[in-house]
């Protein structure tokens, strides 16, 4: 009786260690199916949502596609084989440069590298905005809110005189200036004052828009010019380099343009105050946590 009850044991744990065997094995396949099919490790089968593997870096079938259809103008069923394998041939060795410059740190080293790196953020960051139509709605609230922007050009036409500073006392230069005025608003030719009184012109352009206007006129004669009529000769207005004096020809005021004809420039420029809003927020997202030290002698940073 014992010696069946060994014989029963011995069974029972040769059985055991064959069991157990088996066990490892699958547990060991199981564990090399995931391993090599885990997303990042290596592995020979390509997804089916990639069109290829380049060190296990996906080219994505998607964008095949697309850059097929941008490259031949055709659909991707009308393309000929030739034309699919050169595209995938392209794309192999895009992938393999770009491997190539992250691994020689070029994004770090290579300026033409971080500027399309930067100019890639900012496309992404904006590629909602720069999809997406604005409502009638939202262009015409735009529209209300900024009536400033939607008017015909201005167009101004003066004499810009000036009579340098230097060669007598600042009295007499004021004397002769309002000598010059007075000579211009009894209609004596602008040529014949300039060269009595001893006057320049920096420049006379004939008809300017307000924008060209004001920047050759400067500032302050730009906006005495506009508080003018036609025909009119403004006080001697003295100045650094010496006094001014401007007579306007004509002034074409800029006329409000209505929401239809200004629509498109509507448009575009509510697109663009969107994006400044987005990329003003995204960078304040990105400094607020990132820890940024600038030296010492730049301490006068305001990010």
């Amino acid at each position: 009786m014992s010696e069946v009850k060994s014989a029963a044991s011995q069974v029972n744990v040769t059985r055991s260690l064959v069991l157990c065997a088996i066990g490892a094995v699958v547990g060991l396949a199981i564990a090399g199916v995931g391993l090599f099919s885990a997303r990042g490790t290596a592995t020979h089968n390509v997804p089916p949502e990639d069109i290829a593997l380049v060190n296990q870096r996906p080219v994505l079938r998607s964008d095949f596609v697309t850059q097929l259809e941008s490259e031949t103008g055709e659909t991707f069923e009308q393309a000929t084989r030739a034309e699919k394998l050169k595209v995938l041939g392209e794309m192999i060795r895009e992938e393999l440069l770009v491997q190539r410059g992250l691994e020689l740190d070029f994004a770090e080293t290579d300026q033409m590298t971080r500027n399309a790196l930067a100019m890639a953020m900012d496309q992404q960051a904006l590629a909602e905005v720069t999809t997406s139509q604005p409502s009638e709605q939202q262009l015409r609230e735009f529209f209300e809110k900024n009536p400033s922007r939607y008017a015909s050009d201005g167009i101004l036409t003066a004499r810009h005189l000036v009579l340098p500073a230097g060669g007598a006392t600042a009295g007499q230069s004021m004397q002769k200036a309002r000598d010059a005025v007075s000579a211009l608003r009894a209609n004596t030719p602008v040529e014949a004052v300039i060269s009595k009184y001893g006057l320049t012109e920096p420049r006379n352009d004939g008809d300017e828009f307000y924008f060209a206007a004001k920047i050759h006129l400067g500032d302050a004669v730009y906006a005495k010019a506009l508080q003018m009529k036609e025909g009119e000769v403004s006080e001697p207005l003295q100045a650094d380099d010496g006094i001014h004096i401007v007579k306007v020809i004509k002034d074409k005021v800029p006329v409000p343009l209505s929401y239809e004809h200004a629509r498109l420039q509507v448009l575009t420029d509510l697109k663009n105050a969107q994006q400044e809003r987005l990329m003003t927020a995204t960078m304040r997202f990105l400094r607020e946590r990132s820890k940024i030290l600038v030296a010492t002698d730049y301490s006068d940073y305001k990010p």
